[in-house]
């Protein structure tokens, strides 16, 4: 019995140690691997490698001849490629670089859906949830019925039918409460002044209220409406499931497993980036889990390595939330092989982008003050084409612990057949 146990230790060690999948923390080194790059014009980082060769050539082409700015991040799984800053400044009137705090916009989206997510993992909440079984306490509201009737599934894939409180305030809030709060006409709704004195004040028991107050732009599930709405709802029902504010369950199932350590949620004051003309920071009170996160670069990185590796959600979890109807899914989109998303604020337009080849990823964020992020994008996803990952160490793992099965195997059956041989005597 001694040897059965033995050689069964062995093998539960021996599958440990040759396991050859990295852990999230080798994952999440993207400062180490920044490190190592070639810097060629004082705020560009190149990878060397020939295998990355003509994408960093044809980058540095798009910086010398073309009007690129802000920031860009270029990274395989295992490597980064390329990192530049170019012409936009910081407060302190440096060039930016992929440290430099930005607002994100509405790639905060897909932040809310992984919460969303764990709590499904954790048998909390199911997509099939309705705004009627969370918010029962406004049934006498005008448009309960209809509303009520929206799903989780609904509000992640943006089929709702809610408008969107924040572009079409007029069909979203009541225009004589709005005048009110703010002082001032309606339209002042839509600059700074107005914005930040009605969504400071607001309460959100208002805001529940009217979510079920106005008239639905469709019905749940018929078509797809982009609506901020959605995930300022999915953010408020994270609060009432967990407990906790937003923020700090953002941070505790991503931020500090993705060592996210210059990210934040509804915060203001901490965007090192500066500002366009006549443009102003959003306040998160505007955009709670439709756009409240501020991030560099490298943390996005960091966090896109860790959802697309499987190191924040289980697999079935994953494929579920990066499943579309149509070309949305849970706060991303996905077409052709590419998962994406853009965010765009008053100072700021951003996107991070998932190109899939061969099992593997490339991986794209960018942040400017304006301009179109398709060029780089169509130049990156003709020229990523990754060889297909080498099987030969699975097959090698696979036959050395078939080799200590089978050396188990015959330590039992030769146990066996010297006890038989005993009881025979």
């Amino acid at each position: 019995m001694k040897k059965i146990i033995s050689v069964v230790l062995v093998l539960s060690m021996t599958m440990g140690l040759v396991s050859c999948t990295p852990g999230l923390k080798d994952r999440i080194k993207v400062e180490d691997q920044l490190g190592k790059l070639t810097n060629v014009d004082g705020n560009t980082l190149i990878n060397e490698d020939e295998e990355y060769e003509a994408m960093v050539n044809s980058l540095l082409y798009m910086i010398n001849d073309t009007d690129l700015q802000g920031v860009w991040l270029v990274a395989t799984d295992d490597d980064v490629i390329f990192a530049t800053g170019q012409e936009i400044l910081d407060n302190e009137g440096n060039v930016v670089d992929p440290y430099t705090t930005f607002e994100i916009g509405s790639m905060s989206k897909s932040f809310v859906a992984v919460c969303i997510f764990k709590l499904m993992e954790e048998g909390k909440i199911s997509l099939d949830d309705t705004l009627g079984d969370l918010f029962p306490e406004y049934s006498s509201c005008p448009y309960y019925e209809a509303t009520s009737k929206v799903t989780i599934s609904d509000m992640l894939h943006m089929r709702s039918g809610i408008p969107d409180y924040l572009n079409a305030p007029d069909k979203f809030w009541d225009e004589e409460v709005v005048c009110e709060i703010i002082g001032a006409d309606f339209e002042e709704l839509r600059e700074e002044a107005g914005l930040e004195t009605f969504y400071t004040s607001l309460e959100e028991e208002y805001f529940l209220e009217r979510v079920f107050t106005c008239e639905p732009n469709s019905e749940p599930d018929t078509e797809f409406e982009y609506s901020n709405t959605n995930f300022y709802l999915l953010s408020v029902i994270i609060e009432h499931i967990t407990g906790k504010a937003y923020q700090d369950y953002v941070r505790e199932v991503i931020f500090d497993p993705c060592n996210m350590t210059d990210t934040s949620s509804m915060a203001f004051g901490d965007v090192e980036a500066s500002l366009p003309e006549d443009a102003f920071y959003f306040r998160p009170e505007y955009s709670k889990g439709a756009g409240d996160i501020h991030s560099t670069a490298v943390d996005i990185l960091k966090y896109d390595r860790a959802l697309f590796g499987g190191y924040l959600l289980k697999d079935d979890s994953l494929e579920t939330m990066l499943t579309p109807i149509g070309f949305y899914a849970c706060g991303l989109e996905v077409m052709e092989g590419t998962v994406q998303h853009g965010g765009d604020t008053p100072g700021f337009t951003c996107g991070h982008y998932i190109i899939e080849r061969n099992g593997q990823h490339l991986y794209v964020t960018g942040w400017s003050h304006q301009g179109d992020r398709g060029g780089i994008i169509n130049l990156l996803d003709r020229l990523f084409d990754p060889k297909p990952k080498s099987n030969k160490n699975i097959y090698i793992v696979i036959g050395a612990s078939a080799v200590i099965v089978a050396a188990a195997v015959c330590v039992v059956v030769g146990t066996k057949k010297k006890k038989s041989k005993k009881s025979e005597a």
